[in-house]
């Protein structure tokens, strides 16, 4: 049984911190000028990828000790001097001064995120997709962009993918690691979903379904087939998120993933981007 401790939190948020540093070399090894870069502070990661994308954000502070002001007003300035909304993804298992100081500054709550965990076991290495349904892992140039325009279309339905769910499909795919795959019903593409394996860990995420497809075990096929590539790997835990009471959660509470922990998502108030400090934000690109 796992035990949803600070222990395991700092396991979890160093994955999700490295997640955003993958993110910032995907993009730039896609476009050299896009400008990606991340700011490394208070044990987690501040990562900007381009104009308007939804992965500009922090994760994984306050893991290495306490959080001051002044890591809060860098995060602030990273974000703001790329006119980007300053937005931190914060663990309630982080350390409490964490919390204290983005309320010190006036951050408010945005909304929330659940982080999903289940043990890996030998069985489910034996999982097999039903026949009705083909799982393939893609790996070469044209395989990527399918799945890149699968996963963004799956995302935005009712409404078409608008470009930088496009963009953000293609950084996905381009991830140095990230194993890709696609469901399949008859040929045609139904799902898409990707596993990240580090430190003993199988990420799981990229789960979306096209809408002709829904309701057919889909993503049940494809969590199952990331957790035999994960047992296969020797992974003992295995991670996901899901909005609060989404589909996706149930989904996966179905296959056996448990809520550790709630993620609280913080933007800053507009005016913090006037905030004076006498330091420079760095980066690594």
């Amino acid at each position: 049984m796992l035990h949803a401790d600070r222990d395991l939190a700092a396991r979890i948020e160093a994955l999700a911190a490295a997640e955003m540093r993958r993110f910032v070399a995907a993009a730039n090894s896609l476009d050299s000028a896009c400008g990606a870069v991340a700011l490394e502070l208070a044990g987690g990661v501040a990562a900007y990828v381009g104009a308007g994308s939804p992965v500009n954000q922090a994760f994984g502070l306050g893991f290495a000790g306490p959080v001051s002001l002044h890591d809060v007003i860098a995060v602030e300035r990273f974000f703001v001097s790329r006119a980007a909304q300053p937005y931190v993804g914060l663990s309630p298992l982080a350390h409490p001064t964490a919390a204290a100081c983005f309320s010190e500054r006036g951050w408010v709550i945005d909304g929330f995120e659940n982080v999903l965990v289940r043990t890996v076991t030998a069985e489910d290495a034996q999982a097999r997709p039903p026949a009705s349904i083909e799982i393939r892992e893609v790996d070469d140039a044209e395989g990527r962009d399918t799945w890149a325009y699968a996963a963004a279309t799956g995302f935005s339905y009712p409404l078409p993918p608008l470009a930088a769910q496009l963009e953000l499909g293609r950084i996905v795919a381009a991830r140095r690691g990230t194993r890709l795959l696609l469901a399949l019903v008859d040929g045609e593409v139904a799902g898409t979903g990707e596993l990240y394996v580090e430190d003993g860990v199988a990420w799981l995420s990229g789960d979306a379904t096209m809408p002709a497809y829904r309701r057919r075990g889909v993503q049940q096929a494809l969590q199952s087939a990331r957790l035999a590539l994960g047992a296969e790997a020797g992974c003992d835990l295995a991670v996901t998120e899901s909005a609060p009471g989404s589909p996706s959660q149930r989904n996966m509470e179905r296959i056996g993933f448990r809520v550790a922990y709630t993620r609280v998502n913080l933007v800053a108030p507009h005016e913090n981007g006037q905030a004076e400090t006498h330091d420079e934000d760095g980066g690594v690109a």
